[in-house]
């Protein structure tokens, strides 16, 4: 409230009011606000202030004239007009209980000038936080304090308050505890016998309902004979627990049981159990309850505890027995048995993969037996892979592959990590952290050598990694190249041979090819190289032939590797040939020039001798003659044809025919010459109105040669005789000519117009403007295109005929569903053929029909719009344990509106209920717009009813059901085995090339697939079996001639079996001869004789090539080249008398020189044992001496043997000398042992070493020492170890064959 005195002038008028403002000291940026506006009083109240903010408060005076200046307070903080009270008394505390309190407090000393309207009282726990207790002010000086807990410690202050506030708190009260009175305690409740045998008595009971106000420290037992009246106390010290075995009972007698319970003021009132107990035994059999944590079966993690708990009953208390995989367990440092009845626990410890399996329990007592079994699975990372391999290593990647590990952990593996790592590192790069396959290509870098490692993980973690034994290196590797492809003489001159050749599918690794080219005379054995060095074209020319001479030519490819097997052609004379007529024309497609320009035609002829040329048109015989818009020009080689001025009957196919003493030969060229298009034809005038007409025509019989652009249409009225271009722009053969004046007679003409030009004019009969109108036909069925909750909106197109006048406009009808009667949408007509009905019911089907009207009024209502027909043809396609695949065929009708999708419905037989039919949707309309669906989820167990429904935007269609019900189930189809035409007629291989089998299979389930060979169990030892999608391949690499025979494929599945049967032959060079033996040995000459090879390679044995070698050279020289068949036994002549021989045989067939046969032993050359008689002095006796000769030993083997890392090597060695000599391998200055991997053998004079897969450490140097009682020979070997695997390429270039 403020007051002020009025100012000492007016102004010389009166003052009519006082403006009064305030603002805040704080906020000087903001304006003055107006507190009042009216009146003289010279008194104000100025409201809606804030406590504590500081104002100023502005009054100044208005006349009539205006406001005088202002008179401003000083400022003025905001507050009350009275203080808030003093604290009251310190709070006292009486009348305790175990929840409540009394509180009391004295009033304070000074009430700020405002009498005191209430206190607030408040308490806390010890060192808690304060809570107000109660919600409104007490006018009392006393409060009773509720809400308490029992046993807590308190503290209480209180508040006074006025209209000023609140005062500052009373001092604390002191700390009060919550308590109640102390007395004896109530009697235990709910006292029952829950067992007894012959010599106790188990009882429980309750808590007391009251405990008197002191904690219960015990109950006390009390047992009564029956006879007597004395109660005995049972036990010495209070019972804790509210249960108790009562002992001592003596067995037939019956006993009275009775309970008190003692606090410390004193014992309850007894409470006696109910029935009265008689001492003798109960018999139960035992009953074993496993708990529900490890029913069935438990899963845990290595390292993890595994407890197996059961509850065994039985009386007498039975036996406990454990097993495992019925073996008995005991207890071990991690196997406990703890058997505490009822509770019977099997605790192991730091659990093991070792330790899943089936876990029996066994109770017996003198009752009966009892069991339970538990499947314990312990979780654990996966062993190490198995049987890891590198393959197909190319300089740039390789293949790792893999086998699963013999134990995946008790659960599934999820991922394979790949890992590789060069020699000269430690560390190992991860290749692949989330391989899902058992196989992977791995990049890497040329030249280096890597190591790889793979380890198996689940989601435990990773197992342990299973590391290659040796490096792979990455290079591509250089091996013979392939053949030369299509081998030809592709011309015969009079004393040359022109060859051609194309370069071999596979060039061994290499790209440095050259070739070898060799010819020979019929008459010749020995081929002659026909040039210098190598030759790097495909091509040669064999010149300096002879002329009527019959000649054999070859080639062979050669690179880094070595050489390729040679190629040859037929014999063929060298002579003047004649050669058929070739001839083309220079010519792609068809040749198209315009009208007027010339069309030049070249062909090339080739022939022997010269053919003579003719030129020919379409399919006339008569031959082109020159004229003077035709030329022809015929040349050695070549014959030109050029038609100048060209027209439109020019176009058509022009055949030149080449013809000599050889042949005939012919080809053709199409022309097409570009002109205007011809005249069009069938003008007629339809649809003739007051201001229009339809022109319609045919297209012209002749287009020019080229696509029509445009058709012009002109119109002339009869009596003006002026022609006006209507239209230069029409693409059809119809156009509507309008702004015709009704009453004039008009006619029109058409000409058509290509990219050359227009064509000539077609002109109408005359038609006069004017005819009877009609009212328009009806338009086709409306659709709906949009449905929502109250509105559809519909769609139609306008009617073919309009009845002479334009349509103005369409009226739309609709109906409910079984509703008989149209009602009209609009009232209007609709000028568009669009249209939103709104307002409709929702969930409600509805129909719609159109009209379209005209200025004659209105036409005839289209059909109906409705749902569809019901789809047709509902079928299974497919089946399996849980799901059914359907089909079936689109509706007959859409009903007039595109159809949404398909409604998919079913229902278990027997789930129809009162109200229901059980039918359920599988799916929602639009997501099904393919006429099939699969159904999933299904039970195996139930039949199962379908039905199908479709759907477009006005409804649903009637269901189509499915005929019969369904019950998935597998569908099983027996196997089936598809070959190739080719391998049923039997395959040819020739060896060391690959036989490739494979074989289209089919079935259901996937069969198992199985290869063999008939006689052997099974070839994948040393072929390969792939099996892709329904394709499986058996792929033999190097091939030799015992792998010709039988195989057989085998499919097996539980739908059947199916086999099938393969026979394979390889042709290859015959194999070593039999039984070779030296007989009729004389100093010069020796006789041999043998027995045809086993195996002559598929073909018959065409003679035999005959070699021999002294003991001490290594190169064998040849007796004879070409031993007949029927020549043996053969002679050997020309022997050095005292020489000691070793003679060798090979056997020829067409495929080439076979295995040698070596002499078992050497041969010396010499007659028979002589026999020297000695005439001694005194011709005292004749003595016989045998003379046989000393050889000391001799060692033939070659330098040194390398092989690559992982293969077989083998060294021989031919070992001579008399007597025979003992051969002992060494590697330095030790013997070599035998072992698995190392063998030595020594047969007749040949000595063999044999290592199987060899690595780097075999790398030395070796020798072999020879001993005899002449002598002692030594003969040094080296052996290379290199490289880690090889590869072979087939012709194609593939990977087909790898081996370590």
């Amino acid at each position: 409230m403020i007051q002020w005195r009025a100012p000492k002038d007016d102004g010389g008028t009166p003052l009519t009011n006082y403006v009064v403002e305030k603002k805040d000291v704080k906020k000087p940026w903001e304006p003055w606000s107006v507190v009042s506006s009216s009146g003289t009083s010279t008194k104000a109240k100025v409201s809606r202030l804030e406590k504590g903010r500081e104002y100023i408060v502005r009054v100044r005076a208005e006349n009539k004239i205006g406001i005088g200046a202002g008179l401003e307070s000083p400022p003025t903080i905001a507050k009350h007009m009275f203080n808030p009270p003093g604290p009251p008394g310190p709070p006292e505390c009486s009348d305790i209980t175990e929840n409540a309190v009394t509180v009391e407090w004295a009033l304070p000393e000074y009430d700020g000038g405002s009498p005191i309207s209430g206190y607030v009282i408040e308490r806390r726990e010890m060192t808690g936080k304060w809570i107000r207790v109660n919600k409104t002010p007490v006018l009392d000086l006393r409060y009773r304090v509720s809400g308490l807990f029992e046993g807590n410690t308190y503290e209480f202050r209180v508040f006074a308050e006025n209209i000023a506030g609140i005062s500052e708190p009373s001092l604390t009260s002191d700390p009060i505890k919550a308590t109640r009175a102390i007395t004896k305690p109530g009697p235990p409740g709910n006292l029952k016998l829950k067992d007894w045998s012959k010599s106790y008595a188990d009882i429980c009971w309750t808590k007391p309902t009251r405990d008197g106000g002191s904690p219960i420290l015990g109950y006390v037992v009390e047992a009564q004979k029956s006879g007597t009246a004395q109660w005995d106390r049972i036990n010495k010290d209070l019972i804790k627990m509210c249960a108790y075995r009562v002992p001592g009972l003596i067995e037939g007698l019956e006993y009275r049981i009775r309970v008190r319970a003692t606090n410390k003021v004193g014992d309850s009132e007894p409470r006696e159990l109910a029935e009265t107990i008689l001492a003798k035994d109960i018999l139960v059999p035992p009953e074993v309850v496993v708990d529900v944590s490890c029913r069935d079966s438990l899963t845990v993690r290595a390292g993890q505890i595994i407890s197996l708990i059961t509850r065994v009953k039985g009386r007498p208390d039975p036996e406990i027995t454990w097993s495992k995989d019925a073996r008995a367990l005991s207890r071990d440092k991690r196997t406990e048995i703890n058997n505490n009845y009822p509770l019977c626990e099997l605790v192991i410890n730091d659990a093991v993969r070792s330790d899943y399996g089936k876990y029996a329990i066994v109770a017996k007592n003198s009752s009966g037996q009892a069991q339970a079994t538990i499947i314990v699975n312990v979780l654990d990372t996966p062993g190490a892979c198995q049987n890891l391999k590198v393959a197909y290593v190319t300089k740039n990647s390789c293949m790792v592959s893999w086998e699963n590990p013999e134990d995946n952990g008790g659960t599934e593996i999820t991922q394979y990590i790949v890992e590789c790592r060069q020699p000269s590192q430690r560390g190992w790069t991860v290749v692949s952290s989330d391989c899902t396959k058992r196989l992977m290509k791995a990049p890497l870098t040329e030249g280096c050598e890597y190591f790889f490692r793979v380890s198996a993980e689940n989601k435990i973690g990773a197992g342990p990694p299973n590391e290659t034994k040796a490096p792979v290196l990455a290079v591509d590797p250089i091996e013979k190249p392939g053949e030369p492809i299509d081998f030809q003489i592709s011309e015969i001159g009079k004393t040359f041979c022109f060859l051609k050749w194309k370069k071999p599918d596979y060039d061994g690794g290499s790209r440095n090819l050259a070739y070898h080219v060799e010819k020979k005379p019929k008459e010749a054995e020995e081929w002659e190289r026909i040039h210098k060095g190598a030759i790097k074209e495909t091509y040669f020319m064999a010149d300096s032939c002879i002329e009527n001479q019959i000649y054999q030519f070859r080639v062979q490819t050669k690179n880094e590797g070595g050489e390729s097997n040679w190629v040859t052609t037929a014999e063929v004379m060298v002579k003047e040939q004649l050669v058929e007529p070739e001839i083309k024309i220079q010519l792609d497609g068809t040749l198209v020039v315009k009208a007027g320009d010339s069309i030049p035609i070249e062909a090339t002829v080739k022939g022997k001798p010269q053919p003579d040329v003719k030129w020919t048109k379409d399919e006339g015989t008569a031959e082109i003659r020159k004229g003077p818009r035709l030329q022809i020009e015929t040349g050695a080689d070549f014959s030109k044809l050029l038609v100048t001025g060209a027209r439109r009957t020019d176009s058509g196919k022009y055949v030149v025919t080449a013809s000599n003493s050889a042949g005939t030969c012919s080809a053709h060229a199409k022309v097409n010459v570009l002109d205007r298009p011809g005249p069009i034809r069938d003008l007629k005038v339809s649809g003739i109105t007051t201001d229009r007409c339809i022109l319609t025509w045919e297209i012209p019989e002749d287009d020019g040669g080229c696509d029509i652009y445009n058709y012009i249409i002109e119109k002339c009225e009869t009596k003006r005789g002026v022609w006006s271009v209507h239209s230069n722009a029409v693409i059809t053969n119809k156009a509507n000519v309008t702004r015709l004046i009704e009453g004039n007679e008009y006619i029109f003409r058409v000409r058509a117009e290509n990219k050359m030009g227009p064509g000539p004019a077609v002109q109408s009969e005359a038609i006069v403007a004017g005819t009877q109108f009609s009212v328009p036909d009806a338009p086709e069925a409306p659709e709906v295109t949009k449905i929502g909750k109250e509105e559809m909106t519909v769609q139609w197109s306008e009617p073919e005929k309009d009845g002479g006048k334009p349509i103005t406009g369409y009226l739309l009808e609709k109906r409910e569903e079984h509703a008989v009667r149209w009602s009209p949408v609009n009232k209007d007509p609709i000028p568009s053929t669009r249209f939103t009905v709104t307002g409709l019911l929702p969930l409600h089907d509805y129909q719609y029909r159109v009209k379209a009207v005209n200025e004659i009024g209105t036409g005839s209502p289209s059909k109906a719009s409705q749902p569809p027909a019901p789809p047709t043809n509902l079928k299974v396609l497919d089946s399996s344990k849980s799901t059914i695949t359907l089909g079936w065929t689109k509706p007959v009708s859409d009903g007039g509106a595109p159809l949404i999708g398909y409604v998919v419905e079913m229902r278990a037989q027997g789930s129809a209920k009162k109200g229901d039919d059980g039918w359920k949707r599988c799916n929602v309309a639009a997501q099904l717009v393919v006429c099939e669906f699969t159904v999933s989820s299904l039970d195996e167990k139930l039949v199962y009813e379908f039905r199908v429904s479709a759907q477009n935007q006005v409804g649903m269609s009637l269901p189509c059901d499915l005929e019969g019900a369904v019950i998935p189930r597998e569908i099983l189809e027996a196997p089936e085995i598809d070959l190739d035409a080719d391998l049923k007629q039997g395959l040819t291989v020739r060896a060391g090339c690959p036989i490739r089998l494979c074989a289209t299979i089919r079935g259901r389930p996937p069969p198992k697939v199985t290869w063999r060979r008939m006689g052997i169990d099974n070839v994948v030892r040393k072929g390969k079996v792939d099996i892709i999608d329904t394709m499986t391949f058996l792929v033999i690499p190097d091939s030799t001639r015992d792998d010709s025979g039988k195989y057989c494929l085998m499919l097996q599945s539980p739908a059947g079996e199916k086999a099938n049967f393969n026979l394979i032959s390889l042709t290859d060079t015959p194999g070593p001869v039999m039984n070779l033996e030296a007989t009729d040995i004389k100093q010069t000459s020796v006789m041999l004789s043998w027995s045809p090879p086993e195996n002559n390679g598929g073909s018959d044995i065409t003679h035999y090539i005959v070699e021999k070698r002294e003991i001490d050279r290594k190169t064998w020289a040849t007796v004879k080249a070409e031993v007949a068949v029927d020549k043996i036994p053969f002679k050997v002549n020309n022997l050095m008398p005292g020489t000691e021989y070793y003679f060798r045989v090979t056997a020829v067939n067409e495929y080439g020189s076979g295995v040698p046969r070596v002499s078992p032993t050497s041969y010396l050359a010499s007659d028979p044992v002589s026999t020297y008689h000695i005439s001694l002095p005194l011709n005292i006796i004749s003595l016989s001496l045998f003379l046989s000769p000393v050889v000391e030993p001799k060692i033939v083997m070659p330098e040194t043997a390398s092989a690559r890392a992982g293969a077989k090597l083998r060294v021989e060695a031919l070992v001579s000398g008399k007597p025979a000599p003992t051969c002992k391998w060494m590697r330095g200055e030790d013997a070599v042992v035998p072992s698995s991997r190392l063998a030595v053998h020594q047969s007749g004079n040949m000595c063999v070493l044999i290592i199987k897969d060899v690595s780097r450490t075999d790398t030395g140097e070796y020798s072999l020492v020879a001993e005899n009682s002449s002598a002692k020979v030594s003969e040094a070997l080296k052996i290379i170890i290199r490289g880690q695997c090889h590869i072979r390429h087939d012709h194609r270039g593939k990977l087909n064959e790898f081996t370590f």
